[in-house]
């Protein structure tokens, strides 16, 4: 692997788990009484803009890397299924999180307008959902990068 592919493998990890913080920040000023939906709002922009950027970085590895060089390693090896199952459902997943994650910023742009009890709570629930997801996407590419071995 050349030094700019494990710099774009490095990145798109960093980069998710730098998107995980902030919506994660997110959340936790969201279920507070009086929410600083400023905040809400800036964190919830950092995070999506984060998870785009480690979209961007980790589709640049898979296409040039992972695909030929990484995935048949992983088929071949003890552990098959987690590229079959972990993997597969990674990618997927991965593909729903960060327009999620705009979803939130929308929501607490709203808020900060007009604080709609209602729409709090759907906007606290799609943060955790993110969180949640984002969080099982990491462990999924930790198993995957386990499954090399």
């Amino acid at each position: 692997m050349s030094t700019f592919l494990a710099v774009a493998l490095v990145l798109h990890v960093v980069l998710g788990l730098i998107g995980l913080a902030c919506i994660h920040l997110a959340l936790m000023q969201l279920i507070r009484r009086e929410p600083p939906y400023g905040l809400v709002s800036k964190a919830s922009f950092l995070s999506a803009a984060f998870f785009l950027l480690s979209w961007t970085t980790g589709a640049y590895y898979y296409v040039v890397y992972y695909g030929t060089a990484v995935k048949p390693r992983i088929l071949a090896g003890a552990y098959p299924w987690a590229h079959q199952v972990m993997m597969e459902s990674k990618e997927h997943i991965f593909l729903l999180v960060p327009f999620l994650v705009i979803a939130v910023w929308l929501a607490s742009r709203a808020l900060q307008n007009a604080g709609d009890p209602r729409l709090k709570v759907v906007t606290s629930v799609a943060a955790a959902t993110a969180l949640g997801l984002g969080t099982l996407v990491a462990a999924a590419g930790i198993l995957v990068s386990g499954g090399v071995i």
